[in-house]
């Protein structure tokens, strides 16, 4: 986010900008490009943020819900530092 200066308005990041910059904060590339689909890529993707927060859908089905439920925690626990431990080897 960047404030007003003067006559130049001031300018929010787009959620697609702060998804693919995401790998150069550390975060995975896979993760990056699954969160772009899932959330802002209108032409290959579910883009499902601009679906659900521009109300173009009213309930979104289940199994997307899920997807984005399922993303959350994941993101949470790797910007903290959390990982599950891999499995023993047998």
């Amino acid at each position: 986010m960047s404030v007003a200066k003067g006559q130049y308005p001031g300018t929010v990041d787009q959620m697609g900008g702060l998804i693919r910059s995401m790998p150069a904060a550390g975060y995975p590339r896979d993760w990056s490009r699954a969160l772009e689909l899932l959330l802002v890529d209108p032409d290959r993707g579910m883009n499902l943020r601009n679906e659900v927060c521009h109300g173009l859908v009213d309930t979104p089905p289940k199994h997307r819900v899920a997807l984005i439920l399922q993303s959350a925690p994941y993101l949470l626990n790797h910007a903290h530092g959390h990982r599950t431990p891999a499995p023993p080897a047998p």
